[in-house]
Parts: C-alpha cells; structure tokens; sequence
C-alpha cells in the first residue's frame, strides 16, 4: 500500500526558481567573502568535496564527468593554475611573450 511519504516528490515551478536562486546565493555568499581568491576557493573546496564524496563511497555524479576522482582533478588544476595567476599576475605577460611567435601566424 502506498503511502504518503511513498509519494513522488514533485517541484513546482516556485521550488524549481528558488532551487536556483539558491544555488546562486551560495556562489554569490562565495564570491563576496573571497573576492579575489572566489575561483581558488571554489574549485579547491569542489575537489575537496568530490574527493571525500568518493572516499566515502559515492562512485558517480551528476556532473557530465561522472566519476569523482576525474571531477576533483579538473577542479584541483584550476585552483593551483588561477591561485598561480593571482599571486603572479607577470606569468601572464611571460606566457603572452612565449606565445608571441605562435600568435603571428
């Protein structure tokens, strides 16, 4: 016999909205206490997240990569590369002058 709590939990519209809404106050609340540092922070707490996701026995995402350790990676090298550039804005000016011969083609 089904009962209530058997129920499919349905949205409305409303629900859906506000499900967003406060994906989007959380990444705002991010990006208002780290500034600067928002992407670092974010993409370092992500790998941290799906790194201890998958030690804890989730095996599989909702993320289009699927599988944890290949999400906690990607978002590991944006950490350690936009970290890199914040602290030493100059990389950017050597990476241009190495590509400099690249880009005149």
């Amino acid at each position: 016999m089904n009962t209530p709590c058997d129920a499919p939990l349905v949205k409305t519209s409303g629900e859906k909205f506000e499900g967003l809404a406060f994906t989007f106050c959380k990444a705002a609340t991010i990006i208002l206490l780290t500034q600067k540092f928002a992407l670092p922070v974010a993409s370092g707490a992500a790998a941290l997240f799906y790194m201890l996701a998958y030690l804890n026995g989730k095996q599989d995402t909702r993320c289009f990569m699927l599988y944890p350790p290949v999400i906690a990676s990607f978002w590991s090298l944006v950490c350690v590369v936009s970290t890199c550039f914040i602290l030493n804005p100059s990389i950017l000016t050597s990476l241009k002058g190495l590509m400099s011969p690249f880009l005149s083609l």
